[in-house]
């Protein structure tokens, strides 16, 4: 019996992972946590996006650690619940300022939606991996099915 092993990182894999870890630090960690205090400071009024903001930041900052510890099909799960739950206090963000019409430098499309980009190369990772998974089967499967065996004729020859 084999044991289980993760595949070892490829150059590719490293910068895709990098890419996902700047994305993460500029719209899912400084971003989300300056609307998050922005919120609990001075506007108690907004709590529950800042909730919202909290909790998508949480659960995409577990798929990112999950990814870096090379569990590409779990962490696409986190990617996933962490997308749904931080677009939705965004979009709610984007439209009160486009509402308003008041300028924002970065807009806040520039600072929370780059997350969309992280579910992205999350989603490459994702695909690659169950690539190597079905390729490695079908190579087992074909290593079994060309293997060599014995012949009937010589296995009773031997009783």
């Amino acid at each position: 019996m084999t044991k289980y092993r993760r595949p070892i990182d490829k150059a590719p894999h490293i910068v895709v992972k990098l890419a996902m870890t700047a994305i993460f630090l500029w719209s899912g960690f400084f971003w989300s946590g300056v609307t998050v205090l922005n919120f609990y400071i001075n506007d108690l009024s907004n709590v529950r996006l800042a909730n919202l903001f909290l909790a998508g930041s949480a659960i995409l900052l577990a798929a990112l650690l999950l990814c870096w510890f090379r569990l590409y099909i779990v962490q696409m799960i986190f990617t996933v619940a962490g997308l749904a739950v931080y677009l939705i206090p965004s979009a709610e963000m984007v439209n009160r300022a486009a509402r308003t019409g008041v300028p924002f430098k970065p807009t806040f499309e520039q600072r929370y939606l780059p997350v969309i980009g992280f579910a992205i190369l999350a989603l490459v990772l994702f695909i690659i991996r169950i690539w190597q998974l079905a390729a490695a089967r079908i190579e087992r499967r074909q290593e079994f099915d060309n293997r060599p065996t014995e012949s009937v004729l010589e296995k009773h020859r031997e009783e």
